[in-house]
């Protein structure tokens, strides 16, 4: 199976990037991802240094890679088969960066790291907690039609959504800006809480993540990444207030319910209204990320 290394970083989604590997429609691939602060983290006695955060060199996704057959106006149905954690990870806290900043004087509690062990499914807080990881792809995203985008941010095309349901036994649906698609992934957790609200991410590692994509016609309503699981359907927005990121959310599912089950709007409205279930998963990017879910078990066949 061919493996992307991890030795092919990038700090933007572009499609400028050159394509580090290609892969057919429907070919399973592995590919490698880098720490969002890079290569530092070796032993659990190693520590975040503030020299080791090189804005903007961070949040670095492996790739890209190119997609046969992929052209603008196609849709990648990005099946994630596995996700293989390293044995180490870390969470910090870091002045500016969590989800209650002062943005005056940038003081709140300094630079702070927690490594911690990850062993047999478990991440080994410290004497007194462990808890079972949830690996997530944080960025994951296709190249943008004209613009380069920043590996911290996201928007329509993906990128830094730092959304759990993003995890192996869940297939993400990405639009297609450019021929070939191009792929980047980057930035795995091993778990994550809702809100990021430490700002350094869940539980950040190493991992191999092993992919399988398709090309798929996009649908017309569809202008956000998507994510189904296997009872869920999931829609997601992005931005600034977190207010309009649920909105772009309720929109999404909204559409989805009237294209493919048959809903007017408003019933499709006030449908949500009962079954919706909705929360922020980071306060920390950019922009931030809402997600909104219905069970599928709720819908007609």
């Amino acid at each position: 199976m061919l493996t992307v290394s991890r030795s092919f970083l990038n700090y933007t989604l572009s499609s400028s990037n050159r394509p580090a590997a290609r892969v057919g429609s429907g070919e399973p691939f592995r590919i490698e991802t880098e720490l969002n602060t890079g290569d530092w983290l070796r032993t659990p006695q190693d520590r975040l240094q503030p020299d080791t955060i090189k804005f903007p060199y961070v949040n670095a996704a492996t790739g890209p890679v190119w997609v046969d057959g992929a052209r603008p106006g196609d849709m990648l149905a990005v099946h994630i088969q596995e996700i293989q954690v390293d044995a180490l990870g870390y969470t910090a806290i870091r002045p500016g960066i969590t989800a209650f900043p002062d943005w005056i004087r940038q003081r709140e509690w300094g630079l702070h790291t927690h490594v911690v062990e990850i062993r047999h499914g478990m991440v080994e807080w410290s004497d007194r907690v462990r808890f079972p990881i949830r690996p997530m792809i944080g960025v994951i995203g296709t190249a943008p039609l004209l613009a380069a985008i920043y590996t911290v941010d996201n928007g329509p095309h993906g990128g830094n959504l730092d959304v759990q349901e993003v995890s192996a036994g869940n297939t993400l649906f990405l639009p297609v800006f450019v021929e070939g698609a191009l792929l980047h992934v980057g930035d795995v957790h091993a778990v994550q809480g809702d809100g990021e609200v430490c700002g350094a991410g869940g539980i950040e590692t190493r991992a191999v993540c092993t992919l399988r994509v398709e090309v798929r016609p996009k649908p017309r309503e569809m202008t956000w990444p998507r994510i189904e699981t296997s009872e869920h359907l999931v829609t997601l927005g992005c931005a600034r207030p977190a207010e309009d990121a649920f909105r772009i959310a309720a929109q999404e599912m909204t559409a989805w319910l009237m294209a493919d089950y048959g809903f007017g709007q408003e019933e499709a409205v006030m449908l949500l209204g009962q079954i919706l279930e909705a929360r922020c998963t980071q306060f920390v990017n950019p922009k931030y990320s809402y997600v909104c879910k219905v069970a599928k078990r709720l819908l007609p066949r």
